[in-house]
């Protein structure tokens, strides 16, 4: 190789395996904080995360044209950002919704599946998925951090949804972190658990392995304090899959749960509260300012605005807009953005954007299946299955998983989670990584092998 095993990322080392430089494995540890940092740490519409993003997707570009891999998961990525921009202009052209947000959005898409492409590109091994685990574990621990200082001080960031003089208000003491809106929180809290448990498996650092769960721990609670309903909803089934990895969990933890959620004051309430809002579904009254009646009102709402711009879409960023500026036929109580990933990319980007999404999902979860299938002998906690595990979960569970927020795709977690988990695909389509194949100009400049001397005679 012409680089040095001492130049190669420290996680993925291996002598048979594609060097990838150093800085590339600390620039994948500290995107996702940059993720959770947002708009925050940037200039305009250029975020150090979208920064982070065009040069990780440059660096891909140049690793790809010097080895020329082909790999699905790649084509596909980079098919779907393609698809979403041509859908997405479309859409522009014919709906006309504002042009600046609709920009920012096209540009956030974009990005997003620069990162997936970049993050399959620059995947080596399990090692690199154990990479990336890494990275949301910081980040995981500097967004908890934020949360517990707005418990302690009663404060929040400038980027709050409500206004200073709102303090004292019903939702004030609500807290949402880096994200601006409670339920942003919730959905990145949700996601880092899904990639919690990925990292707890492939961990190999005895010291840092526990961490993965220690961070987990003050989650509930953080989830609590957000008042999401949903998101803490998901987060009892990332505790439930997680205790059913291992032989123990199914047989002790899992009920071992379910009594701790009856038998605490809080668990109780939050039965009632998943009680009200599957009541809100079918016309049921409930104190909560979003209800589960909102949100199916904005399914049915959305679904009328596609077919209104005959199934092109309203346009990106377009959902909005035509809430506020067309009659809609169901009642949302004043809520105008679409609180739904895939309402988002339906109503705004057309049917066949629906199409294509819809068919990617269920072809990851065709992966993950298979995957498990084929390697049913192996223990589940390794490598080879539990990544296809949790990409299995985490697909089946991304439609509530973007409920989690008033919008999805322009939001930098969101597309980090995006580009994680298409680099969990590229690892159950080649799960023993990237090898090293010599190039043209190495075999032709091979030593001549020395003359074989004749066998002597007898």
């Amino acid at each position: 190789m012409s680089e040095r095993i001492d130049d190669v990322t420290k996680p993925v080392r291996g002598a048979t395996q594609r060097p990838t430089p150093r800085w590339v494995g600390w620039f994948l540890i500290v995107t996702p904080s940059l993720a959770a940092a947002g708009p925050l740490w940037g200039a305009g519409p250029w975020t150090s995360f979208r920064v982070a993003a065009a040069v990780l997707f440059l660096t891909a570009a140049w690793d790809w044209w010097r080895f020329q891999d082909r790999s699905r998961t790649f084509f596909t990525a980079l098919g779907l950002g393609l698809a979403f921009q041509v859908s997405g202009l479309v859409a522009l052209a014919w709906s006309k919704p504002p042009a600046g947000s609709a920009w920012n959005e096209l540009l956030a898409v974009g990005l997003m599946f620069a990162l997936a492409a970049a993050l399959v590109q620059l995947y080596r091994t399990a090692e690199t998925v154990l990479t990336i685990a890494r990275g949301w574990l910081y980040m995981a621990v500097l967004v908890e951090a934020v949360g517990l200082w707005e418990l302690v001080t009663g404060r929040h960031l400038s980027n709050y949804h409500l206004a200073a003089d709102r303090q004292g208000t019903p939702g004030w003491t609500d807290i949402a972190g880096l994200f601006g809106t409670p339920s942003r929180l919730a959905g990145v809290l949700v996601a880092a658990a899904l990639v919690m448990a990925v990292g707890w498996s492939l961990e190999h650092d005895r010291r840092l392995r526990w961490a993965y769960l220690a961070v987990c721990v003050p989650m509930p609670y953080l989830l609590w304090r957000t008042g999401s309903t949903l998101g803490l909803l998901l987060f009892l089934v990332v505790c439930v899959c997680w205790l059913a990895v291992y032989s123990w969990g199914r047989r002790v933890g899992i009920a071992a749960l379910a009594v701790v959620v009856v038998a605490l004051p809080q668990g109780r309430a939050f039965l009632v509260a998943v009680a009200e809002q599957v009541g809100s579904l079918f016309g049921g009254t409930t104190s909560a300012s979003f209800t589960g009646g909102d949100a199916f009102n904005l399914l049915r709402d959305g679904a009328v605005l596609l077919v209104r711009s005959t199934w092109l879409g309203v346009g990106p960023a377009g959902f909005p807009h035509a809430m506020t500026t067309r009659s809609t036929p169901y009642f949302t109580h004043g809520v105008v953005t679409p609180h739904s990933a895939v309402v988002e990319v339906a109503s705004q980007y057309g049917i066949s954007m629906f199409v294509l999404v819809t068919l990617a999902g269920i072809g990851l979860v065709k992966w993950a299946v298979d995957r498990l299938r084929r390697t049913a002998r192996q223990p589940l906690r390794g490598a080879p299955r539990i990544v296809a595990m949790w990409t299995l979960v985490a697909t089946l569970m991304w439609p509530w998983l973007g409920m989690l927020g008033p919008t999805y795709l322009d939001q930098s977690v969101a597309a980090l989670f995006v580009a994680t988990i298409a680099m969990w695909a590229r690892h159950i389509e080649r799960p023993l990584g990237r090898r090293v194949r010599p190039s043209e100009a190495e075999l032709r400049n091979l030593a001549t092998a020395p003359p074989t001397p004749p066998d002597k005679e007898r």
